[in-house]
């Protein structure tokens, strides 16, 4: 009764999303439609490779680049600082905290975490926004809201990376008459630094994707230039930018990974400490004059001159007053419900619609399936793998925004859209994510089934699903987490929900509407979170406590 109950009730909730969503699928045959995805994609091709292009792609590169760099120093910094504040067992809970008491240090890390969360739950192209609105457009709107964003997101993995470190040496040192600051530096921080450089490193990987894309409200770098070439119809100019788009990611994760794998291999499993010290090779003379000059003609393309501009800080703070008190009347809070519910519909169709898309590719995705010994038509099972890779890496490697400019070309502005750009970005993810849960499985149960004669579809329904079922839907949800965020940005691009109420209300002027739009933003993807980590949560009994890497996986 109960099942039947919940059923009715989630199928209901699903036909009230759909219906928020705005779903047409005539949309997609209309003959206008046709004609401009049709002209959109014949005008892909050939890519412009001209010397004069070519040089702005590449001056839009090397800022996209400065942007992420700046952004990612900047958030280290003021992330460091949340972490160590929001460190409980430093401030709030544990045996320093007894011995000493709690104090105004307790409230102050209350308060460091609450802003973490606070930073990180507001999307960075939503940040980028506002800031574009106070210091004009430029690169350094951009580099601002990564360092906020991000400052959010690692002061909680910092934070947690510090909690996971043995209390062995922690304990010594301050019944030894340590403060906690020289607890933190003298025990804590060298145990944790190997693990803090690493998730570091995948920080900056992140911020040159979010880079690509802050161009798009005017933040400068390869979004500038994609949305420039969008609105003046030149695709080709897009296809060249994308290419160097993902040139550049490619570059940089292949950077990174290198670099974490040296202290990924030295870590203990499943902590954030380190069994040995990682020695690196020691620079040569001259090398951190270089690495001085890197980082300032880094913070020079992130546009950071503009701060010496006269005037540039009584406009900041003139933008600054303007948003408080936000508007709280009630005829405001009444009109953000349609788009409230609008930006919660669009998230759950477009996750469902990226589960089943994703779901179709992940089974010609994973090779135990596509390679097993038995089967026949080999080659063409290997075209199918192929194919299937290669489309599951093209959508995921799209950003949501751009795939809601290419959306509204299909179906016109509005939800629609925005569920279909989250779709297809989303498909990719779980996609990848469904085919390498199906391949970790342990093999065992699905030999058995395969000794007693069960077909590869048996093998897969009775023998590998019950296996990764679990692992499949906390993927599922976690991505749902995730585009709740993504519907308020893709809003922005013309997508619908509390994305272009938050834009309409910028580009009007009524910022005090905008405050309050981003506090909704925050409480909305707050309490979200917290229902998503209660329905992933399994019972104490069953569950291991959390590692410091598991937390980092939450968190990022």
């Amino acid at each position: 009764m109960k099942r039947a109950v919940l059923g009715g009730a989630v199928g209901a909730a699903f036909v009230l999303c759909w219906m928020g969503a705005g779903i047409q699928p005539s949309a997609l045959a209309d003959p206008a439609n046709l004609r401009a995805v049709g002209g959109f994609a014949r005008g892909l091709f050939p890519p412009d490779v001209s010397p004069a292009f070519l040089r702005v792609v590449g001056e839009a590169t090397v800022r996209t680049l400065g942007i992420s760099v700046a952004g990612t120093v900047l958030s280290a910094i003021l992330g460091l600082l949340l972490g160590v504040l929001g460190t409980a067992s430093l401030w709030r809970r544990g045996p320093l905290v007894e011995v000493d008491g709690r104090g105004f240090a307790s409230a102050l890390s209350v308060g460091a975490r609450g802003l973490a969360r606070f930073l990180r739950s507001v999307p960075d192209l939503v940040w980028a926004l506002l800031f574009v609105v106070g210091f004009g457009l430029g690169p350094l709107p951009g580099t601002l809201a990564l360092a906020v964003s991000y400052a959010g997101v690692l002061g909680r993995v910092y934070a947690d990376l510090f909690e996971a470190v043995p209390e062995g040496p922690v304990l010594a040192l301050h019944s030894a008459g340590a403060s906690r600051l020289q607890v933190f530096a003298a025990a804590i921080w060298p145990q944790a630094a190997g693990s803090v450089t690493a998730y570091t490193l995948y920080s900056f990987e992140c911020c040159v994707r979010s880079a690509a894309v802050l161009g798009f409200v005017g933040a400068g770098g390869i979004g500038a230039e994609i949305n420039l070439s969008m609105r003046l119809f030149e695709y080709g100019q897009v296809t060249t930018l994308l290419a160097a788009f993902v040139i550049l990611v490619l570059c940089v994760d292949a950077l990174s990974r290198a670099l974490r794998g040296r202290f990924r291999r030295n870590a203990v499993h499943g902590s954030g400490v380190l069994r040995d010290v990682v020695e690196l090779r020691p620079m040569r003379r001259g090398l951190p004059i270089l690495w001085a000059l890197l980082l300032v003609a880094a913070f020079g393309q992130a546009g950071f001159g503009a701060l010496l501009a006269p005037g540039a800080f009584q406009h900041l703070g003139r933008f600054a007053a303007q948003l408080f008190p936000p508007d709280v009347s009630p005829a405001f809070l009444a009109s953000i419900l349609g788009p409230l519910w609008q930006t919660v519909a669009i998230s759950v169709i477009g996750t469902a619609l990226g589960m089943l898309l994703g779901g179709a590719l992940a089974l010609p995705a994973a090779a135990p399936l596509m390679f097993d010994p038995e089967a026949a038509v080999r080659p063409v099972r290997a075209l199918f793998y192929a194919g299937a890779r290669l489309t599951l890496a093209l959508l995921r490697s799209i950003p949501e925004l751009i795939w809601v400019l290419l959306c509204i070309l299909a179906v016109g502005l509005g939800p629609f859209a925005g569920v279909l750009a989250l779709g297809l970005h989303t498909a990719g993810v779980l996609g990848k994510l469904y085919a390498e849960s199906l391949e970790e499985v342990p093999p065992d149960a699905v030999e058995e089934l395969r000794g007693i004669g069960a077909s590869g579809l048996q093998r897969l329904l009775w023998g590998a699903w019950p296996q990764a079922r679990e692992t499949l839907a906390s993927y599922t949800l976690l991505r749902w987490e995730h585009n709740l965020r993504a519907s308020t940005v893709v809003g922005l691009a013309g997508g619908g929900g509390l994305g272009l109420a938050l834009y309409n209300a910028v580009q009007l002027g009524f910022y005090d509407r905008a405050a309050t739009l981003v506090m909704v933003v925050f409480l909305l993807v707050s309490v979200t979170d917290a229902l998503a980590h209660r329905l992933r949560r399994r019972p104490a009994a069953e569950t291991a406590p959390d590692s410091a890497l598991t937390l980092v996986a939450e968190a990022g």
